[in-house]
Order: C-alpha cells, then sequence, then structure tokens
C-alpha cells in the first residue's frame, strides 16, 4: 500500500526545498527515461520481464497527481538500454461508489503495482499480469484510499502486445470488497494464516517448473496497527486455482532495515536460482518511507522457505540502498543486461515529475 500520490501540503513543501535547492541527489543510479511516456508527474512500480525472443517487456504506473495511476507497457530490444511506451492496459477513471449502503460518493479507481510474468505453457493465456485496483476520493490523501473498495485484479494475453481480456476481480480478503462488488477468490479463506488479512496489494510474480506464484502484501488491521506480511501462494492450473503456500516476511523480520514491515515484493530469478525482493516500509514517515531493496534467497520456493542461518536468522542475500530520499519496490530479469535491478524512486527536487525508476546496474549473484 504505497504513497503513490503525493499529499497536498508536501507538494508544496517540496516545490520550496528544489526552488532553493535543500535536497539534493545521488547521481550513481541511472534514471531511465521512457521514449514516448508523456506522465507529467513520472512513473513509478516497474515489473520487467523478458521473452524468448530477448525483448524485454516493462509494466509500470505513470502517475497524474494527485487522482490517476494507471498501468502502462514499455519495450526495450536492447537489453534494458532503452524503453519505448507502447500501450496502455489499465487507465484510471472517474467513478461513483454507495459508502456503506448509504453515501454516493465520486472518486477514481486506480491501477497500482502491476506484475507481468509469462507462463508459457498456457495456450492462449502465456502472458499474464496482475496489479491492485482500488477506489480513491477527493482531496487523495493517503487517509482517502477506499482500500475496502478494492482487490487484486488479472488480464491475460497472447503477447504483450495483447489483445488483453478484460479485468478478471481475482482476490478479495474477507468481507471485502462490499457488495455488489466481487471476486472470483476470497483469498483470506484458503487458510488459517490468512484469516485476518482485509487488504493485499503489491503482487510479485514468477512461473517455475510450470507452476506460477504470487508474492502479496497481505495487511491486518490489529489494535489500530497496519500489520503488513509478505505472502506466498501458488496454481499448478496456470491461474484457474490458487493455494497458501507460506508467509515469507514478517513485520519483526524488517527492524534492522527502519521499516515497520515490508512491501512491493517481487520474484525473480538468476543462474536458476529464485530469489524474493521486499522494500523496508514506513508508512508513517511524510518523505522517507521506502529504504532500498532487500534480496532473499528461497531455499525451497515450492514450500516458501527463504535460507536462514544455524540459528533460524534470515539470511540477507544482498541489500541495495537508495540515492534519492525514498525508493526501493525493484525488480529484475537476468536478460536485462544494461539496466541490473532496477528501482523506482521518489525525486522530490524533480518537480513535477517525483515518480522515477532507475537502473541501478547491479545483479544478483554477482557484480
Amino acid at each position: 500500500m504505497n504513497k503513490k500520490i503525493i499529499p497536498i501540503g508536501i507538494l508544496i513543501l517540496l516545490v520550496s526545498l528544489s526552488l532553493c535547492g535543500c535536497i539534493t541527489q545521488d547521481n550513481h543510479y541511472e534514471k531511465i527515461n521512457i521514449i514516448g511516456e508523456t506522465a507529467v508527474n513520472g512513473v513509478y512500480d516497474p515489473s520487467i520481464e523478458y521473452d524468448q525472443n530477448g525483448t524485454g517487456w516493462m509494466t509500470y504506473s505513470p502517475v497524474e497527481a494527485p487522482e490517476y495511476v494507471h498501468t502502462h507497457l514499455a519495450k526495450s530490444t536492447d537489453h534494458g538500454k532503452t524503453w519505448s511506451y507502447v500501450q496502455t492496459i489499465n487507465q484510471a477513471k472517474n467513478g461513483t461508489i454507495i459508502l456503506e449502503n448509504e453515501t454516493e460518493i465520486n472518486g477514481v479507481w486506480r491501477h497500482e503495482v502491476s506484475s507481468l510474468v509469462n507462463d508459457p505453457n498456457d495456450q492462449g493465456k502465456e502472458w499474464k499480469i496482475f496489479w491492485h485496483k482500488y477506489f480513491a476520493i477527493p482531496p487523495y490523501e493517503a487517509e482517502n484510499r477506499l482500500f475496502q473498495y478494492g482487490w487484486i485484479a488479472y488480464k491475460y494475453a497472447s503477447h504483450p502486445m495483447g489483445p488483453w481480456s478484460e479485468e478478471i476481480p481475482l482476490f478479495g480478503a474477507g468481507i471485502f470488497p462490499p457488495e455488489p462488488y466481487e471476486t472470483i477468490i476470497d483469498l483470506s479463506s484458503l487458510h488459517e494464516d490468512l484469516n485476518e488479512f482485509v487488504v493485499y496489494s503489491e503482487p510479485g510474480s514468477i512461473t517455475v517448473d510450470d507452476i506460477t506464484y504470487l508474492s502479496l502484501n497481505g495487511h491486518a488491521i490489529i489494535n489500530g496497527q497496519n500489520i503488513g506480511k509478505i505472502i506466498l501462494i501458488s496454481s499448478v492450473d496456470h491461474g484457474d486455482t490458487w493455494h497458501y503456500v507460506n508467509t515469507l516476511l514478517e513485520p519483526e523480520d524488517v527492524k534492522e532495515y527502519e521499516g515497520l514491515y515490508f512491501s512491493g515484493s517481487s520474484l525473480v530469478k538468476e543462474e536458476d536460482r529464485i530469489f524474493l525482493f521486499a522494500c523496508p516500509d514506513n508508512p508513517n514517515r511524510k518523505l522517507k518511507q521506502h529504504f532500498g531493496t532487500c534480496i532473499y534467497e528461497f531455499e525451497d520456493i515450492t514450500k516458501g522457505i527463504l535460507k536462514r542461518d544455524e540459528n533460524e536468522e534470515l539470511i540477507i542475500h544482498k541489500y541495495l540502498k537508495t540515492t534519492l530520499i525514498s525508493g526501493g519496490q525493484s525488480d529484475y530479469d537476468e536478460q536485462n543486461t544494461h539496466g541490473g535491478i532496477i528501482m523506482p524512486q521518489h525525486n522530490y527536487s524533480a518537480f513535477p515529475e517525483f515518480f522515477q525508476i532507475f537502473n541501478t546496474k547491479e545483479k544478483i549473484i554477482s557484480n
């Protein structure tokens, strides 16, 4: 549940800071400029996947503050050196809901944090995209995101260029979303470990040995506190049915990285080894909310087991810091040889283009 839209008060602060030169940036990472992308406030939430011909495909979130977040598709034919806008997969739209069965309220349906995956043996549905769709209302501050009116959505296509299927509302959480909205699966009912979750967000995806895996943020509100965890689910029939695998990361796992919980996970592969990316997240911070990328290796993804030491402590394989104030919900494909791991960051000095994506030039296993 990342804060993709900057609150108005912070916008004013950031403009003044950028004008007076009080915010600086480290240019160690290389900014990705998507040719043909026109979003005034920049781009975020990258997900990359290369096809068998070596063409790279990236879905991402172009931002038009304060209301709109869409899903766009870009293409690279030079292993991440350049990216070009191809098409819009999900367009944010104005809408109306009946809040708590009483009040009609206007707002926007947003599409955030997409995850693109290639499922090569699912004929006609070889490409899949999962994302978080939800409703937001004026004045579009963080507290105006009505996550109860939202779900994990899904589309499929035979090729990234489409045509893409209609949206499928895939995963809800318990009683959410309320009527008249409904999803195919109440994810919180699949296992007792999931019973308390009321929101799922920020999917990551990978297909391994013909099994599709999704990592998700699961959020429970306990004593007024958001308890976020990273969970893993899987499908052995190309997404027709899903099964809970395990909880990968708990809030206590993130303490040494300044976060309250992990967010923005990705599932990635290098040299036939499978890794989990996760971003330390503290939503209580106004500006610096995200603290880079923690990389963990799976001992066994089929059981959702990450590598641990003899004391059962998680082994951190690699940690990538941000070069700007905040960022880290990264992704990677081993064919992305020019850019390596790509990391979104908030560049507050680049008003109005706050949201940017960077090539880190880092690999997972070696550099």
